[in-house]
């Protein structure tokens, strides 16, 4: 399952969240059927989740009763209605939520130290897959995936219901001008580079934590190469705040890091070049200006609305923003949003910085920051493998163990 995880753009089935580690998850409580302790406390965790979605559900949409939300600006995912307000949406997100709180309630109950072995296999299988398509793809300049087959949609077409227009499928090049002319973004079978961004990202984090220099290179390289902003700031972050816990004057070299940046971005034309490739340019894009405006739009359609809606949102997967935050205050409002936050990062808090804790709560705090600003996407099953061992290694934690 682990091995499996960071794969996004095959699908066993020709139907949409049909990927082998999704299946797997979804098939968990018949693979693990048997008389165990951590089996019926996953049975407990389905009844107890299905039991709260449920019912947050009803309380969100109980909010258009009370008036009707303008979604003119918003991104919605889908226009069909199950049942009254329920949208087909609400159900088809819910599982996707399903799955990957299945997995990581998964990885914790029934976690072993090989585990995080497993999760690094997976994600060099992607790298390498990824390390294949950039090189056959700048030397012979053709599509070279012949794994995926995943249709992900014109994703303004399939946001919005509409199913028509030109498709990306997960094997869809975007261009990169990081060497010039004939270069692709790394992406790997995720579909899209930031999606890469947001699967490695956290593993490079915590090789950097735990000092495996040269598993760091080989993941660092890879982002490198797929030219992602979200990386950029998984990395940034997640690295500052390993060097401040270990050496607290790393705040100044933070300091001379960006002074020296700035210059040579001033004087040095190649590192311009990187900066405007990985960053700047990105800001003044279509990209970063839709970001701004998806933000905007999503934030605000809670923002005077109703008290229901405030606290509760519109129903989770009604819209989708270009971000975690605003889609998270969007669907399922103040309350969802700072639940989310708590669930992600209250180990954080928590762990002594022992062992290997440094690096997880790094790697948690990377993940956190890619999506909150970046990356709306909650079905991603590596980063929930990461914030799985934050709550393994606080239960060793009360246990006494620190042996890792």
């Amino acid at each position: 399952m682990l091995f499996l995880a960071p794969i996004q753009s095959i699908l066993l089935l020709p139907v949409q969240g049909t990927t082998p580690a999704f299946m797997l998850v979804l098939a968990a409580p018949l693979l693990l059927l048997g008389n165990d302790r951590r089996y019926f406390k996953l049975l407990g965790f389905l009844f107890l989740f299905i039991s709260l979605y449920v019912v947050y559900m009803a309380v969100s949409l109980s909010g258009y009763l009370i008036d009707t939300p303008d979604l003119s600006n918003l991104t919605v995912i889908r226009e069909i209605y199950v049942y009254g307000l329920l949208r087909q949406s609400h159900v088809t997100q819910g599982i996707y939520l399903m799955a990957a709180l299945m997995f990581f309630f998964i990885m914790t109950q029934y976690y072993q130290e090989s585990f995080i072995k497993w999760a690094f296999f997976g994600i060099f299988f992607l790298v390498a897959y990824g390390f294949y398509e950039f090189i056959f793809y700048a030397i012979f300049h053709e599509n070279v995936d012949f794994l995926s087959n995943r249709n992900f949609g014109d994703l303004n077409s399939v946001a919005e219901g509409r199913g028509q227009g030109d498709y990306a499928t997960g094997s869809a090049i975007q261009p990169s001008n990081l060497f010039g002319a004939g270069f692709m973004r790394l992406k790997s079978l995720v579909g899209e580079p930031s999606m890469y961004a947001l699967t490695v990202t956290p593993f490079a984090v915590y090789a950097y934590g735990r000092k495996w220099w040269l598993i760091f290179f080989i993941l660092f390289l890879s982002l490198f190469l797929s030219t992602s902003t979200t990386a950029v700031i998984g990395l940034l972050f997640g690295i500052a705040f390993i060097e401040i816990s270990q050496r607290k004057e790393f705040v100044l070299y933070i300091g001379a890091f960006i002074f020296v940046s700035s210059l040579l971005y001033a004087t040095f034309d190649p590192i311009q070049n990187a900066l405007n490739t990985l960053l700047f340019e990105k800001m003044e894009t279509v990209s970063g200006n839709e970001r701004l405006t998806s933000f905007v739009d999503h934030s605000s359609v809670i923002i005077g609305s109703n008290i229901v809606r405030f606290a509760f949102g519109l129903g989770f997967g009604t819209v989708r923003s270009l971000d975690m935050m605003s889609n998270l205050l969007a669907n399922i409002g103040v309350v969802g949003f700072l639940g989310f936050s708590a669930i992600v990062l209250y180990p954080s808090f928590r762990l002594k910085h022992q062992g290997d804790t440094v690096a997880i709560i790094a790697a948690v705090i990377s993940i956190y920051l890619m999506q909150i600003t970046t990356v709306p996407e909650y079905a991603y099953l590596p980063p929930w493998f990461i914030v799985a061992l934050s709550y393994v290694r606080l239960r060793q934690q009360r246990l006494g163990q620190v042996a890792y």
